[in-house]
């Protein structure tokens, strides 16, 4: 009896916390699939098309010769008026011909030579300290992006709508340009559109900040000139997050604005990414989780008690396996040792693999529909590929025009 009791116990304790997080997921996709916002996926700008804002794009880049150009390219494709913003690029401790591929395409280009303070929070923060919250240039907003990312057209008029309604800090729908390329980007597409899209817009239907995605960012003039950039981890976009939550600032999701990355299709480069982002993440989860969650129930705040649970939420990848092993181990101890603990304990497993299986299917149903026009975004060399072919066809209404190829 006490053999089987031990290893039903220990997955009776493992199956509480995943129980908490899976239903915690499932809340926020039921609140994303109510949310009025929801058909502003199409990423078209219906509302009063008058340019009140101005904007700098600013676009953090090392070694980015390749793509760099053709990314400026597309950002003056903008639908905005091209008046009503500018493009800067920071060449960042760079050895080859990313500042002088800038100039030549027109882009305000700082070059910073700091090989002791490497990283793109530490860039960022150089940029807008030492240049641009002083800056003579009028600008009333500033567009962070990655060197290999695409906006749709109207993503400034979505923004400046956003700023004319008074919110200090946005975030856009972070998507996958290159979903094709390889099985790990599919999947990447499938995990990042829980991560970027249904659990912010859950979030924001519950009236709760959604986060910063470290691409596609928007921040108000007033609140750069307050902090600049003052996160410099590997993580850096979460940790902002976490600052401005700390000093009662939220993120506002704006689901029509929209951009598209390249992600890691190799397994080397996937690993090498992976371990960058999960070290980092882990190191806020340990600064910051316990922290934010007393400070948000001593001062009975749901934005802070739902960043420290965000932080324990583990990337969807790393909740489906773990949860699949789990749910078979107990078939296994079901199928040779029936009890009712054992029984209650696999119905858990088996309600937290439904939920977060549930919690995956949303999330391919409730994809920007700009995914499936993106054009043709090609490298230095002229080389490029179609992608998206797998994606089901929008409606021709729906499409905002936007996006990228993967470069080969």
């Amino acid at each position: 009896m006490s053999l089987w009791l031990l290893p039903q116990i220990t997955m009776l304790l493992l199956v509480v916390p995943l129980i908490i997080l899976s239903f915690y997921l499932i809340m926020l996709s039921v609140a994303a699939c109510l949310h009025p916002d929801k058909p502003l996926i199409s990423g078209v700008f219906h509302g009063n098309r008058h340019p009140e804002s101005r904007f700098l794009i600013l676009i953090p880049a090392h070694n980015e010769e390749l793509l760099l150009g053709e990314v400026i390219r597309k950002l003056r494709m903008q639908s905005y008026p091209d008046t009503h913003y500018k493009i800067v690029v920071i060449a960042d401790n760079c050895d080859d011909k990313t500042a002088y591929i800038a100039r030549k395409a027109g882009a305000t280009t700082l070059v910073r030579h700091e090989p002791d303070r490497r990283g793109k929070g530490q860039a960022l923060n150089w940029a807008i300290r030492g240049h641009l919250a002083d800056s003579a240039i009028p600008w009333d907003g500033l567009v962070i992006i990655d060197a290999d990312s695409v906006l749709n057209p109207d993503f400034l008029w979505f923004m400046n709508e956003r700023l004319q309604q008074g919110f200090q800090v946005m975030q856009a729908y972070y998507g996958v340009s290159n979903p094709a390329e390889s099985w790990r980007t599919s999947l990447m597409c499938a995990a990042l559109s829980v991560f970027h899209f249904l659990r912010p817009l859950g979030r924001d239907k519950i009236g709760l900040p959604c986060g910063l995605k470290g691409n596609g960012m928007c921040f108000a003039r007033p609140l750069v000139e307050r902090f600049g950039y003052p996160a410099i981890s590997v993580v850096e976009d979460v940790e902002l997050a976490l600052i401005y939550l700390r000093h009662d600032i939220g993120v506002k999701f704006t689901p029509g604005a929209q951009v598209y990355g390249q992600m890691a299709a190799t397994t080397n480069q996937a690993n090498s990414q992976r371990k960058r982002w999960e070290g980092g993440r882990l190191s806020l989860v340990a600064d910051w989780a316990l922290p934010l969650w007393n400070e948000g129930w001593n001062e009975k705040n749901l934005s802070k008690l739902d960043g420290a649970m965000d932080l324990f939420v583990p990337p969807l990848t790393l909740l489906v396996i773990p949860t699949a092993f789990g749910w078979l181990f107990m078939l296994l101890v079901m199928f040779l040792h029936s009890s009712v603990l054992g029984a209650i304990i696999f119905a858990l497993w088996s309600a937290a693999f439904l939920a977060i299986i549930l919690v995956s299917c949303s999330s391919r149903h409730l994809q920007p529909s700009g995914f499936n026009s993106l054009p043709r975004l090609s490298s230095s060399s002229g080389k490029s590929a179609s992608i998206f072919a797998w994606l089901t066809p929008a409606k021709k209404h729906h499409r905002s025009g936007c996006g990228l190829s993967v470069m080969r």
